[in-house]
C-alpha cells in the first residue's frame, strides 16, 4: 500500500450499517437504559413479575403485525439471525433430499447446508447470481427434482443490496411442494415483508440492522402447520416437573432465560419505524444510495458492483478502486477519514465469484436512515483524493 498523508474530518461517519445499525434511535438508548436501572425480574418466573413477560409478549404482536402473520404465537425469539437460520435449516428432517439456495447466501445459511452436505443428509444446488447479484427464478424452477424438499434464498443480498423476487420464488417452490425459507436479515425494517402474501414458510430475521434493536436478538416466524426439531432444549420458566421440552408454540423452541432487553430493544426500533414510516425511511435512503452512485460512477477508477437500475436495490453499494486492495481503500477511510465502511468478502463468499470481485472481495457503503447527504458528500470527495493521491 502506497503511504498516503492525508486530512482527517472530525466527525465520524458510519457506513457499516449492514453489520450492524448505527446510531440507534435515541429512543431505543433511553428505554434500553431504564430498563437496565430496572429491578431485575425473570419473565414467568418467581412469585413477582416485572412487565418482562409484557414486553416479550407485545414485541412478538407487534413483529407479527410488521409482517403480516396471522398468529403472534409464530414468532420465535433467538439470539440473532444466525441462530434462526441454524433452527430453520437443522430443525428439518431431511432423509438426503434435495435442497436448493443461491450463491448470493451469508455463510450463516452456507455453512449450515454445506455441513448437512458433508453429512450425507443432504445434496446441495448452488444456484449463481447474475453479475448484479440477482437470481433468476427460472434458473431455480430448472433446478427442481423430484425429491427437491426446500428452497432457501436470501431477500436482500448483503454485498450488492439486490433484492430478490421472493413471490416468484414461493410459487415456484410451492408448485413443486417444497418449503420456502426466506433470510430478510437485510431486509427486514427496510422493505415490506408480507409472509401471507408471499407464501413463506419460514422468515429469519435479526434485530440488530434495519430494525435499530441491539446485537444478540433476532427470531424467524414460522407457519402454521410446520414443525421444527428444536435447536435446544431446557428451562421454560412453566411445567417445571415435566421431563420433556414443553410442545406449546412458542415456547418449544425458546428454552433458557430470555433476551428481555435484546426483545425490548427490537420493540423500540419498530416503534420508532411504525411512527417514522417504513416508506419515508426508504425513501430517504433511496435518495442517499442514489447521491452515492452519481457520484462514483463519474471516477473511471472505480468499479461499481450490483448497480443494475431493472433490480430492486436497498442502500448498500459495493465499489473497488482499480488495482488497490478494498482493505487498504478502507483502512484509509477509517484512519485517515473517520470514514468506517466494510472490506472484504462479508460473510458471503459465493457471490464475489459471481459478480467478479475475487478473491479480496470488495469496499461496501451500507447506509442508514439517519446518514446525511453532506456525508455522502464527504465521502465522494474524500475518495476522490484518495484517487489523486494513489495517481501521483
Amino acid at each position: 500500500m502506497k503511504n498516503i498523508t492525508l486530512i482527517s474530518v472530525k466527525e465520524i461517519i458510519y457506513f457499516n450499517n449492514s453489520a450492524t445499525s448505527y446510531p440507534k434511535p435515541t429512543q431505543v438508548i433511553k428505554t434500553i437504559t431504564e430498563f437496565l436501572c430496572a429491578i431485575p425480574c425473570q419473565t414467568d418466573r418467581g412469585d413477582f413479575k416485572s412487565n418482562s413477560g409484557d414486553i416479550i409478549f407485545e414485541t412478538r404482536k407487534l413483529i407479527a403485525n410488521f409482517i403480516h402473520s396471522p398468529q403472534h404465537q409464530n414468532i420465535i425469539f433467538t439470539s440473532g439471525a444466525t441462530e434462526a437460520l441454524n433452527l430453520a435449516i437443522f430443525g428439518i428432517d431431511y432423509n438426503q433430499s434435495h435442497i436448493i439456495t443461491s450463491s448470493t447466501e451469508h455463510n450463516s445459511v452456507l455453512r449450515p447446508l454445506k455441513t448437512l452436505e458433508k453429512e450425507n443428509k443432504i445434496r446441495l444446488t448452488i444456484i449463481p447470481c447474475d453479475e448484479n447479484g440477482f437470481v433468476n427464478p427460472e434458473d431455480i424452477e430448472s433446478e427442481i427434482k423430484s425429491d427437491t424438499k426446500v428452497i432457501i434464498i436470501n431477500h436482500c443480498s448483503n454485498v450488492t443490496g439486490t433484492v430478490q423476487d421472493i413471490k416468484k420464488i414461493s410459487e415456484i417452490a410451492h408448485k413443486n411442494n417444497c418449503l420456502f425459507i426466506v433470510d430478510a436479515s437485510q431486509s427486514i425494517g427496510a422493505i415490506e415483508i408480507d409472509v401471507i402474501e408471499n407464501d413463506i414458510d419460514i422468515l429469519c430475521f435479526t434485530g440488530h440492522k434495519n430494525l435499530f434493536g441491539l446485537q444478540g436478538i433476532g427470531g424467524l416466524y414460522i407457519k402454521d402447520g410446520l414443525r421444527l426439531k428444536p435447536l435446544k432444549v431446557g428451562g421454560t420458566g412453566v411445567r417445571s416437573d415435566y421431563l420433556f421440552q414443553p410442545e406449546n408454540i412458542p415456547m418449544y423452541y425458546e428454552a433458557g432465560t430470555p433476551n428481555v432487553i435484546g426483545i425490548l430493544s427490537m420493540k423500540i426500533g419498530l416503534d420508532f419505524i411504525l411512527f417514522t414510516g417504513i416508506e419515508k425511511i426508504a425513501n430517504k435512503k433511496n435518495k442517499l444510495y442514489e447521491r452515492l452512485i452519481c457520484g462514483l460512477e463519474k471516477f473511471p477508477e472505480i468499479i461499481l458492483y450490483g448497480v443494475n437500475k431493472k433490480n430492486t436495490h436497498l442502500s448498500v453499494l459495493a465499489f473497488n478502486i482499480k488495482n488497490v486492495s478494498p482493505a487498504d481503500v478502507s483502512y484509509i477511510l477509517q484512519h485517515s477519514f473517520n470514514i468506517i465502511t466494510r472490506s472484504g468478502l462479508h460473510c458471503a463468499p459465493l457471490i464475489h465469484q459471481d459478480i467478479k470481485s475475487m478473491p479480496e472481495g470488495n469496499v461496501r457503503v451500507s447506509l442508514s436512515y439517519f446518514n446525511t447527504f453532506e456525508e455522502i458528500d464527504i465521502f465522494i470527495a474524500t475518495i476522490k483524493q484518495i484517487i489523486s493521491e494513489l495517481n501521483k
